[in-house]
Formats: structure tokens, sequence, C-alpha cells
């Protein structure tokens, strides 16, 4: 250590830089599985962040504090958009070399990463996507479910009953009520930028290993992925849009 890092606050220490870049733990001969750990440790890292932010907007919308709340989902939002422009970078691994080293990972799979179910489920996705995504979660990881009493979903809903406000008049008269107009907005940015992240993480998959082939984790993408693109956290948001329509003349189909 030198006597610049001695005397000053250590930065290596505070990020821990040595386990971090001791952390990649490869496990064939490949050198572009570099790039594939890399890319899925820092997704785990934003994850880890999302489920902070998670439990913290949970506390806000409780607490009434929309300002706060609206700051962190806005930034949730950001963070699954970076989340998605690193899959340009796992895209950079053709699917030559990535056939190349796929033998070696067995069975290892995106699918067993628990911090990404648990920031579905916190968020409230067992609630919103209906009980066969809740049996699903609940099978992959038992307990999964009621290790989440309390969702950012459940507590949005009681900030709207709160307001004593429909959702369809906050839109009406977004100036007159602009906190909760904004509240409403970024929960939408953070809705379509994980529909995003997954689209984009379907098309990258299908570029990797094609369509109709299974993956490492035992299921297809039409099967199991595609399917997920529907998910949203706040589907309220989402069907008042139907009722903006229809009060503005405009036909919406059943």
């Amino acid at each position: 250590m030198t006597q610049f890092e001695q005397d000053q606050f250590n930065y290596t220490e505070h990020i821990q830089t040595d386990n971090l870049l001791n952390s990649q733990k490869l496990v064939s001969p490949h050198p572009e599985e570099m790039l594939f750990v890399i890319i899925h440790q820092v997704f785990e890292l934003w994850f880890k962040q999302l489920l902070h932010d998670t439990g913290r907007t949970i506390d806000l919308l409780e607490n009434n504090d929309l300002a706060q709340a609206t700051w962190l989902i806005s930034r949730m939002a950001r963070i699954l958009g970076v989340a998605d422009s690193q899959l340009g970078v796992l895209e950079m691994l053709s699917a030559a070399d990535f056939q190349e080293f796929r033998p070696y990972l067995e069975s290892s799979s995106g699918l067993q990463s628990r911090q990404f179910r648990d920031f579905e489920v916190l968020s409230g996705l067992a609630e919103t996507a209906g009980e066969s995504y809740a049996a699903w979660a609940e099978r992959l990881w038992p307990g999964i479910i009621a290790s989440h009493p309390k969702t950012m979903h459940q507590a949005f809903l009681a900030a709207v009953e709160r307001s004593g406000l429909p959702i369809i008049e906050v839109y009406q008269n977004r100036w007159d009520h602009f906190q909760l107009f904004s509240l409403y907005e970024a929960c939408i940015e953070m809705d379509r930028a994980l529909a995003s992240w997954r689209h984009n993480h379907i098309q990258m998959v299908k570029r990797m290993i094609g369509g109709q082939t299974k993956g490492t984790g035992g299921t297809f993408v039409e099967k199991y992925l595609e399917p997920t693109l529907k998910y949203r956290f706040f589907p309220e948001l989402w069907d008042v849009r139907h009722d903006l329509t229809t009060a503005a003349g405009g036909t919406v189909s059943n």
C-alpha cells in the first residue's frame, strides 16, 4: 500500500475492489466466458439495488411521502434502462463463441437468480400476473411470496385510495394533482423499462441459441420468456389509458 493510500480514505476497502475483481470463477478455458460472467454479475448488483430501492419505496408510500417515492421509482426505471443497454454488450459475444463454452455451464441459468424473483414478488407481480405466476414462483422458490408480505403494488393502491381520487381524474386534471400524476407516470415508466428489458433479453437469447432451443435452465423461449412480456406491476395505470381513450370519444376493443 502506498503512502497516498494510507493517508486517504481507502477507496479500495470501501468498494471491496479486491473481492469484486476476484469473484469471477470461470468454468471453461474459453476467453469469452469472462464477458458472460461479468455482465451477469453486474445484473445481480443492479438487482440488489432495485430490491433496496423497492423496499424503501414501500415505506415511503406507506408514509405518504409521494415525492421521494416518485424519485426512487424514476431511478429504478433508469436502472432498468441501464440493464437493458448492457444486453447490447452481451450481444457482442457471438453465438458461435457462446456455444463453445455453453456445455460447461451445465444447468446454470438466469432462472436461478433469486434476487430477480424477489424483485418481481416484492414489486407485486404475484398479485398482478395471476395465480399461474404465483404458483410458478412458489414452486421455484418455496416461501418466496410469504417472505414479502408487503409489496409495492399494495402500497401504491393504498396511496391511490388515500388520495380519494379516481386515477382517471388525476390524469384529466393532472396539473391540479401534479404530485399524483408524477407518481403514476414514474410507475408507468418503470413498467415500460422492465418490459423493454424483457423484450430485448428474449431477442438476445434467440440470437444466442435460437427460439426453439431449450435453455440451460430447461425452459424454451416461447413457453417461458415470451409470456412474461405481458407482466406489469401497475396494470391499473395501463387500463386507465383505455378509459381516457373512451372518454375522449375513441373506441377500445373488448
